[in-house]
């Protein structure tokens, strides 16, 4: 079974959270939500992408994070 995580990346370096959620669908509320309210990654990867990456290492949801004061 496929599991989703949300990752974080700019040009030069990217982190995923460590999340094993189940669905997709999750994953990516999750991913909007943080982009909504803002977080410490949001913020350091201001500029940069907030994806949702299957356990296979698969893009499935991409977005960039605006830079801040945007």
């Amino acid at each position: 079974m496929k599991t989703y995580d949300i990752c974080f990346s700019d040009g030069s370096s990217s982190e995923g959270k460590g999340f094993h959620l189940k669905t997709e669908e999750k994953a990516i509320r999750m991913a909007e939500d943080m982009l909504a309210t803002g977080n410490r990654f949001v913020e350091e990867y201001a500029g940069g992408m907030i994806s949702v990456v299957d356990s296979d290492g698969e893009i499935v949801w991409s977005k960039p994070i605006p830079e801040l004061g945007n």
